[in-house]
């Protein structure tokens, strides 16, 4: 059904709109709150085999929630001042959808390297970071 509704969404690179210097992920309860004056909040749901591909677990349901910083070039290319960002999983590719306050839906394909590249390089929260491997001793330079 959504492959159908989305079957003129354009094939574009994620880094057109989102790079991983102003993508940060958080939790589902920060979530709640407003973001900055220039992000828009993102919800990126994940299937098995591309969470798999992250170096941190993913909660069962796939979601990862978070802030992108790109509302002045929403605002600039959809004449929508507010804005929410989905990026949902379509096994070997990904549909990127603008949810535009008043202005309707814009989607997009992206690849789902691009995805993991993002969620990989960005800011994320502290559950997501991979810890130091035991052993592994930090070099203090003098």
């Amino acid at each position: 059904m959504a492959e159908i509704r989305y079957k003129d969404a354009v094939v574009c690179r994620l880094s057109d709109f989102v790079t991983p210097d102003k993508f940060r992920t958080v939790t589902y309860e920060q979530l709640r709150y407003p973001g900055g004056i220039t992000e828009i909040p993102v919800e990126i749901l994940l299937k098995k085999d591309t969470a798999k591909r992250l170096s941190f677990k993913v909660p069962r349901d796939g979601m990862l929630y978070g802030f992108a910083r790109i509302r002045p070039a929403v605002e600039k290319k959809f004449g929508a001042e507010n804005a929410k960002l989905y990026i949902n999983d379509w096994d070997d590719k990904f549909v990127m959808i603008f949810e535009l306050e008043g202005k309707g839906e814009k989607a997009y394909i992206v690849t789902a390297d691009e995805v993991v590249y993002l969620i990989e390089n960005c800011t994320r929260v502290p559950q997501q970071r991979v810890p130091a491997k035991k052993g592994f001793i930090f070099r203090k330079d003098k």
